[in-house]
């Protein structure tokens, strides 16, 4: 079965769960494009979604119940203690060599020689338990505690450029500065993918609020499409991460 598929399988078992029991359920992390596929699955019951903080970017969906009434935290957020910087990859595959999955995992935010990471609650002591070292260093793990503040800087890059047209290939090229060749060989290499999705279309169309993701060199989000320039060129704005 494709993730996808399994995915959507996942949320109508919960939404069934909930149906027969009347209790509230919740199902693990869902990327951005799950969220927005799969809204017409769950928008008929009541539901809230949480990623921890207001703008995470892998979510939870809760079942049975309206954010109004959100009481009960499934999300713990763990800290990373390190004595040296971590990559978010570095801390990604750390975690995932313990044995755990992906979608237990929500956002990871790095803040000076810490990895603050939002985990489904039952999961926690597991990886406390078990994650001893991110990279090469041995690493400290401990639950943040409601009272501790927790301060995490947005490091992305707002871009305003133009392009040639609204595809794909001509957005990479403005926002890393490459040519359009290399763009062209970054898609047909399966280097890229738009809204989690991998794509070979080099000619793929783009709009507001898509995810760009380019392997070797970051991710972007189409975050305004301005309008046309005097020599026809389309003016938009990129948030690079």
């Amino acid at each position: 079965m494709k993730k996808e598929d399994l995915s959507k399988a996942k949320i109508i078992d919960k939404i069934r769960q909930y149906e027969k029991s009347g209790e509230v359920t919740t199902t693990t992390f869902l990327d951005p494009r799950e969220v927005f596929e799969y809204q017409n699955i769950y928008s008929n019951v009541p539901y809230y979604l949480d990623g921890g903080f207001e703008n995470a970017e892998r979510k939870i969906l809760v079942i049975g119940k309206d954010e109004k009434d959100k009481k009960d935290n499934y999300i713990i957020l763990l800290k990373i203690i390190s004595r040296e910087k971590m990559s978010h990859r570095d801390v990604l595959g750390s975690l995932l060599g313990t044995g755990i999955k992906r979608d237990v995992v929500g956002d990871i935010a790095l803040v000076d020689n810490f990895a603050y990471v939002y985990v489904t609650k039952d999961i926690s002591k597991y990886i406390i338990q078990n994650l001893e070292s991110v990279g090469r260093e041995k690493v400290k793990v401990e639950i943040v505690k409601s009272d501790e503040k927790v301060e995490i800087v947005d490091t992305s890059k707002e871009i305003n450029t133009t392009l040639s047209s609204l595809r794909i290939d001509s957005a990479i090229s403005a926002c890393y500065g490459l040519s359009r060749e290399v763009s062209v060989e970054l898609i047909k290499n399966n280097k890229v993918k738009l809204n989690y999705v991998e794509i070979t279309n080099v000619s793929k169309s783009i709009k507001e609020n898509d995810l760009i993701s380019v392997r070797g060199y970051g991710r972007f989000v189409i975050l305004k499409v301005v309008g046309e320039t005097r020599k026809s060129r389309i003016r938009v704005v990129l948030k690079r991460g």
